[in-house]
Formats: structure tokens, C-alpha cells, sequence
């Protein structure tokens, strides 16, 4: 099962290559290359959607797909709002913030049954930082792209991301010699975040 596993999750990091590979293609003509690369090729993007899917699968049972669900359907709202022209304080920072509160969420998602607030509050956070990401997206839509194509495109790429931070989540969880390394990776992503936060 331990190998059946690991053979998962690498087939699901290789999943997103083809979308780096049309890296150079021309997305103009619907959007929805462009939705696909823009959450694959931001590295705060990439980092908060993996930390979801990776806390989702350590809250286990049906967080595992209702944490993801959450903030797709947060960030698609974001998207409409951004690609609409109405404003939202702070995105950047917000979206820096997300990196280095998801990345202390790995570290803890796993004692959630000992903090019984911990699920709710992380869900509100994820609400929260699904509307800043989707809003950033929907700014950044290529004018020429079509919404609907632009919109989907980042949906599928989510998505996968989701999943193979699901995949991760997984390892930590069910094998005992990883689960001091979610530790590690929480701590490394928090890091991340804060030199993102630098940056600004």
C-alpha cells in the first residue's frame, strides 16, 4: 500500500507538467492556458494550494475533499470580483499572508482533535485567502481571454494542486517515520511566506 501510494502522488506531480510545457504556447485565443499556468507558475499560489490540500487530508474524513471545495468555490468569486473590477484591500499581502499562516496549519492541522476550534478557524482562513488568491487571478486575466475558458483552466489547475497536497497530507498522516516531516515542510512553507512578505 506504502509503494501503491507513493506512486500516486508522483503521478499526480507529474500530472502539472504538461501545463508547464505549454509554457510557451499561445493562450490568447481562450484563456484557458493562461488559468491553467497562472496558479502552477506563482510560487505563492502553488505553496497556499498545496498547504490545503496537505491540511485537508490531515483533518482526514470529509474535510479531505469539503477544506478544497472551499476555497475553489471562494476563489471563483474572488475571480468574477477581480476580473469585474471591484476591489479588495491588501490582495498581495493577503496572499503573502496565506503562504505563512497555511504553512503553521501543516504543522498543527494534525492535533485538530485536540484543538477543537482549529477546523473551523483554518476553514474561515481558507475562505478567506481562496477570495484574495481568485481575486488576483481575476486581475491578471489576459484581455483577451475569455472568462469562462480563463476561469475553468484555473479551476483544473487548482485542483491538482490540491490533490497532490492531498497525496502529501496522506504520507504524513498514515506513515509514522513522515510525521515529523510535516513539521518540517509546515516550517519551510511559513518560511517561504515570510520572505515573501519581505518582498513586498
Amino acid at each position: 500500500m506504502n509503494h501503491l501510494t507513493i506512486k500516486t502522488v508522483t503521478l499526480a506531480i507529474l500530472a502539472l507538467f504538461p501545463a508547464l510545457a505549454l509554457a510557451h504556447s499561445n493562450s490568447s485565443g481562450s484563456g484557458f492556458t493562461a488559468g491553467l499556468l497562472h496558479p502552477v507558475l506563482g510560487m505563492d499560489h502553488l505553496l497556499a494550494m498545496l498547504s490545503v490540500g496537505i491540511i485537508s487530508a490531515q483533518f482526514g474524513g470529509r474535510f479531505v475533499w469539503f477544506v478544497p471545495t472551499l476555497f475553489v468555490i471562494a476563489m471563483v468569486i474572488g475571480e468574477v470580483m477581480g476580473a469585474n473590477g471591484i476591489g479588495l484591500p491588501f490582495v498581495e499581502l493577503g496572499i503573502a499572508t496565506s503562504v505563512v499562516v497555511l504553512g503553521f496549519g501543516i504543522i498543527f492541522a494534525r492535533h485538530n482533535q485536540h484543538y477543537k476550534w482549529l477546523v473551523p478557524l483554518t476553514m474561515a482562513f481558507v475562505v478567506l485567502f481562496g477570495l484574495l488568491h481568485g481575486h488576483a487571478h481575476g486581475e491578471e486575466m489576459p484581455n483577451s481571454a475569455s472568462p469562462v475558458y480563463y476561469a475553468f483552466g484555473f479551476i483544473v489547475s487548482t485542483s491538482l494542486i490540491h490533490l497532490v497536497g492531498v497525496l502529501i497530507g496522506f504520507l504524513f498522516t498514515h506513515r509514522e517515520n513522515l510525521r515529523r516531516a510535516s513539521t518540517i515542510l509546515g516550517v519551510a512553507v511559513a518560511g517561504a511566506g515570510f520572505y515573501i512578505l519581505s518582498g513586498l
